[in-house]
């Protein structure tokens, strides 16, 4: 009876086990949530963004009624090596996005022209040895989101420097006193240096065209801060002379990206970048003294660029 009772149990338990295995497991709503929409989204990679630029000085006299002088900066081009890191916070829509680059401006031209001087003078010089930095570091909030598009709106800083350095010189008009012979060694004219400091808003967003291509857009207006120098080697009494205004700026860019796989991304774009300030440079604080004399600056670069990336969730 003993033997009975125990060959009885154990089918039993294997009758409970097997039903057991039958039964389909259901994940916690949490668990699922979870797999299909990661918290953090981060994405980071290399870029390459070849571009040119032109940049322009108007300076005036003290009263800013008359044009005294123009320097006008022409075929800035450079090629610019970027780091950028991407991260959102899925559940919320908040993000944060930046860049980061260094890069040498190898060639291009000034034309320097004097309105005041009798009679008109305009001289061409070579630009040689500038240079290029800017960041940028963004937060913001995807306001609108959805499987197909996205859109947010975001506040950041941007630091964007250039710095050009003119050598050599030659008279174009008709000033028997400026460059004439020319100047055709390698010895320095004027240098610049400007640091644009910029409060930027803006509006980024991207669609899903298929399963692996999406396309994403940024624009941005800028409040922008000019701190300058220009440097005119052969003339002692103003060398340096400090520069500094205020005024606005965009940033556009437009971007299409492929995704190789989940993980690994490349993309290509366009970009394009205007700044201008209204100022005052500052003869005041050089040797020779002087009075601060109102100034206009512009810059503007443009070009296209590659990338690649890593992205995780």
């Amino acid at each position: 009876m003993r033997r009975v009772l125990l060959t009885y149990v154990a089918l039993c338990d294997l009758s409970a086990g097997a039903a057991a295995a039958d039964t389909p497991v259901v994940a916690e709503p949490a668990a699922v949530a979870s797999a299909v929409s990661p918290v953090f989204s981060l994405e980071g990679g290399l870029r390459y963004w070849y571009s040119s630029g032109e940049a322009s000085k108007e300076l005036y006299n003290t009263n800013g009624a008359v044009m005294v002088s123009r320097l006008t900066y022409n075929d800035l081009g450079a090629l610019s090596g970027e780091i950028f890191l991407n991260a959102t916070h899925n559940p919320t829509g908040i993000f944060v996005k930046g860049f980061l680059s260094a890069a040498g401006i190898a060639q291009g031209s000034l034309t320097d022209e004097d309105f005041l001087k009798q009679p008109y003078s305009r001289t061409l010089s070579d630009q040689h040895s500038g240079r290029i930095t800017y960041f940028t570091a963004d937060l913001g909030y995807n306001f609108w989101n959805t499987p197909r598009y996205r859109i947010g709106a975001y506040v950041g800083y941007n630091f964007w420097n250039e710095s050009y350095h003119a050598v050599r010189c030659a008279q174009q008009a008709a000033n028997p006193r400026i460059c004439v012979p020319a100047i055709t060694t390698n010895m320095g004219g004027v240098s610049q240096d400007n640091d644009w400091h910029s409060l930027q808003l803006g509006l980024a967003g991207q669609t899903q065209l298929t399963e692996r291509l999406s396309l994403s857009g940024d624009v941005a207006v800028l409040f922008t801060r000019l701190d300058g120098k220009d440097q005119h080697h052969l003339r002692p009494e103003i060398n340096p002379q400090p520069e500094d205004g205020n005024g606005h700026g965009v940033q556009l860019e437009a971007m299409l990206n492929y995704k190789v796989t989940d993980l690994f991304n490349i993309g290509v774009g366009a970009r394009y970048w205007r700044a201008g300030a209204a100022g005052a440079a500052h003869f005041d604080e050089t040797p020779g003294g002087g009075r601060p004399q109102i100034l206009h600056w512009e810059i503007e670069r443009y070009g296209v660029f590659g990338q690649a990336s890593i992205k995780f969730n």
